[in-house]
């Protein structure tokens, strides 16, 4: 199954990206091609592990493109990371990790991992050249939500 991984250093506490990270939510707010995200059922809490269904529509309207999937997530507030994973819409197997690591008390280290495979081999095929290009844009945008959540933390523009 293809992988994609990127890990970058922000200015941002641990607490600060793992917030974001979390608020799986507001994924629409500031992810690119999320054109919808919302938290389905109950949220099912044991200490500090979360648990819960997310629907995602990715769009690419250049494309004509609009795909909805449900996702299983488990944010897990002791490790800083959340997991979600997927077999629905247009994926065959999908696992999306966000992994925060304190670096100090003012920076971190996010990291995002995704294996993925789709169902459609043309999809798949157009997929890889495009998954290391929008990676990218989704840790640009984590840090745009940064700057837009924590002024303080003074992110640099990108």
């Amino acid at each position: 199954m293809p992988k994609v991984s990127l890990k970058r250093a922000v200015p941002l506490t641990a607490a600060q990206a793992f917030a974001i990270a979390a608020d799986v939510a507001s994924y629409k707010d500031f992810l690119p091609l999320v054109s919808r995200s919302t938290v389905r059922g109950k949220v099912e809490e044991q200490g500090p592990v979360q648990r819960f269904a997310a629907d995602l529509m990715v769009a690419v309207a250049k494309l004509g493109l609009h795909e909805s999937f449900t996702s299983q997530v488990v944010v897990d507030s002791s490790a800083h990371t959340v997991v979600a994973t997927s077999q629905d819409g247009p994926m065959k197997d999908l696992r999306a990790v966000w992994s925060i690591t304190s670096i100090d008390g003012a920076r971190s280290t996010v990291a995002i991992d995704i294996d993925y495979q789709f169902r459609s081999k043309l999809m798949q095929m157009a997929a890889g050249h495009m998954m290391d290009y929008a990676v990218k844009r989704v840790l640009e945008a984590f840090e745009g939500r940064g700057r837009q959540l924590y002024p303080a933390s003074a992110l640099p523009n990108i």
